[in-house]
């Protein structure tokens, strides 16, 4: 299957206004591939309600960008969803996503 999508970034420490220094996100668009795709439907120990998890491996070609900044990847955008990245595995020239619950982060404004 093939993937299409947003990948978010936590950047950090840009300066807004001289002395003052904020971290933010950013999205950056990549395409590849849906290696696995695998969830289920699982009870949260603190919750009384089941929440999705996926196991999902999302393969992106990666840029310059992603290759200096991968250690700051947050989230994969996926059928309107922002999904937690819980690993990123470098397999030049892509990176291997491995995606879990939902991200419920900070996300850029879109325009």
């Amino acid at each position: 299957m093939k993937f299409a999508g947003n990948v978010g970034f936590w950047l950090t420490a840009d300066e807004t206004k001289p002395g003052i220094f904020e971290d933010h996100m950013v999205e950056k668009y990549y395409t590849g591939d849906i290696n696995r795709a695998f969830n289920k439907w699982g009870a949260r120990s603190e919750a009384t309600t089941d929440e999705l998890s996926l196991n999902n491996q999302v393969s992106i070609l990666g840029n310059l960008f992603a290759f200096e900044k991968w250690p700051s990847i947050k989230y994969v955008k996926w059928n309107n969803i922002c999904w937690k990245v819980n690993t990123v595995e470098i397999r030049y020239p892509r990176l291997i996503l491995e995606i879990g619950g939902v991200w419920n982060g900070e996300v850029p404004e879109t325009t």
